[in-house]
């Protein structure tokens, strides 16, 4: 994504999370490379994975600033 290139992040994330599926941050990310890819479906589903695995405080509100919250 530091590229600008979040199409390709898309497959890095999905790797990932064969190894750390529980790793809140990976969702995190993972929702925002979507974002920007336009799949906003698919960015919700890795938002509510993140929103049940009980995100930091940090990690809440930087979910806001990417959803647009607020």
């Amino acid at each position: 994504m530091a590229e600008k290139r979040s199409d390709l992040a898309v497959g890095k994330f999905e790797e990932a999370a064969k190894y750390a599926p529980n790793w809140g941050r990976l969702h995190l990310k993972w929702g925002e490379a979507l974002v920007y890819t336009g799949d906003r479906a698919g960015a919700e589903k890795q938002f509510a994975q993140l929103a049940g695995l009980g995100p930091t405080e940090a990690e809440r509100r930087y979910l806001e600033r990417v959803r647009g919250e607020k």
